[in-house]
């Protein structure tokens, strides 16, 4: 980690922003994931713990509360060493740590930062099974993982790819969270494409693009990550003739709308959530329950 200065494409000065930054007194950041290092040697991962990862964080400290309730999946859109990668991470860039974990091309996982980080920045909302991550605070909410590829089309190897799996898994694992608790940078805000490209991963797991540049579909990847974990994936409730009504309506309300209930100028998410993410959102935005009385 000689050169501090080689920074990579996916930080930007956006990635840094957190809604506690305004309102510090609503922030009880005691919790640091000290824990880590351990928790992913014991999936059988490689690790490299760098020095003073325990005490690294953002200027806002540690979790709060029950947080973290997701697993951040990015690629750095560099190509450089680990070395330099890390030194980035954790001491070249200005608004560093910039993630967790780094996950490198050979699937060894370096150890960065036990409290939160500055990766994720504006975005969201976006939910999970522990609820909905508020707009502009998945860095207070999420264990973020930089996984090294130039997002261009280098090929992602077999080794990187089931280790990005089972680092996920053991996260969300020792979390308490469901395996499917995962967003991308790209799903998170429409400033990213991360990680990508869908067409350059090597192995049978192949999952398709949701744009020109490549991008991983999130349900392809929670999809995986339930079929690769030891958990059954939850069943769709029954529904009533009367909920079934009630859910058409909301999503013909949705449909109708000018300007979709993400704040988006198209029809489509900006972030991909599973179809049932997809209808509690709606729920939430539009005030309606189609579970009412179930």
């Amino acid at each position: 980690m000689r050169d501090f200065g080689i920074n990579f494409g996916d930080f930007e000065p956006a990635d840094a922003v957190d809604w506690i930054d305004t309102h510090p007194t609503q922030h009880n950041a005691e919790r640091y994931l000290i824990e880590l290092a351990d928790v992913i040697a014991d999936a059988g991962l490689d690790v490299v713990e760098v020095d003073g990862w325990q005490q690294r964080a953002r200027g806002s400290g540690g979790y709060d509360g029950t947080a973290p309730w997701s697993v951040m999946w990015h690629h750095t859109a560099s190509n450089t060493s680990p070395e330099n990668d890390v030194g980035y991470i954790c001491f070249g860039c200005p608004d560093a740590p910039v993630s967790n974990l780094y996950l490198a091309r050979d699937g060894v996982v370096w150890v960065c930062a036990a409290g939160a980080t500055n990766t994720n920045g504006t975005g969201g909302p976006f939910m999970t099974s522990r609820g909905v991550v508020p707009v502009d605070r998945m860095n207070e909410y999420a264990v973020s993982i930089e996984a090294a590829n130039d997002g261009l089309g280098q090929p992602w190897p077999h080794v990187q790819i089931d280790n990005y799996f089972r680092l996920s898994l053991a996260l969300t694992d020792w979390l308490g969270l469901e395996p499917g608790d995962v967003c991308t940078h790209a799903a998170w805000t429409t400033r990213k494409i991360d990680p990508a490209r869908a067409d350059a991963i090597e192995g049978p797991w192949q999952p398709r693009s949701t744009n020109t540049s490549g991008t991983w579909n999130l349900d392809d990847i929670i999809d995986e990550l339930w079929l690769r974990s030891d958990q059954q994936f939850p069943e769709e409730p029954d529904m009533t003739d009367e909920q079934a009504q009630q859910l058409s309506q909301t999503l013909n309300a949705a449909n109708a709308t000018n300007r979709n209930i993400w704040g988006g100028e198209n029809n489509d998410p900006p972030y991909g959530l599973s179809i049932f993410g997809r209808l509690d959102a709606i729920e939430r935005k539009l005030g309606i329950d189609p579970w009412a009385g179930s």
